[in-house]
């Protein structure tokens, strides 16, 4: 009886757990948000504090220096849409490829960006973070 229920705990405990890929939309969704509303605080712990943060200019990234560009006040996020996402599990390491439409106004202009990026999170201290990220623009 007592195996019985020890065999019951462990598999409910994995049902519970989740899957890596649904914890890490989750933290997707969390970090767009942040983006868009300007959430310091939902930023710092989502990107991880080692994070290689490149844009499809070549322009490489620090996390403080990211989320400085996120915060700024000529910078205004309005969408950040992903399409065609693949999610590939390696142990505490997911890797996102998709397609991201990036919605936003620099200083006023309003500019629309059809990017491929890929997007790493790993499970640091009980928690999903962002550690790098690539966007490529696509051919107009």
């Amino acid at each position: 009886m007592k195996k019985l229920l020890l065999l019951s705990f462990c598999a409910l405990s994995l049902l519970i757990a989740g899957k890596p890929e649904d914890d890490v939309k989750a933290a997707m969704e969390a970090w767009k948000t942040a983006v868009i509303n300007k959430d310091k605080a939902t930023l710092e712990k989502l990107m991880h504090p080692q994070i290689s943060y490149s844009h499809s200019n070549a322009l490489m990234e620090t996390r403080g220096q990211a989320i400085d560009a996120f915060m700024a006040p000529t910078m205004t996020y309005k969408a950040l849409d992903m399409s065609d996402t693949t999610y590939r599990t390696f142990g505490n390491t997911v890797l996102v490829q998709t397609k991201l439409t990036v919605k936003n106004a620099q200083k006023g202009v309003d500019n629309t960006l059809n990017l491929s990026a890929l997007m790493v999170w790993v499970k640091d201290q009980g928690r999903w973070q962002m550690v790098a990220r690539q966007t490529t623009r696509f051919p107009q």
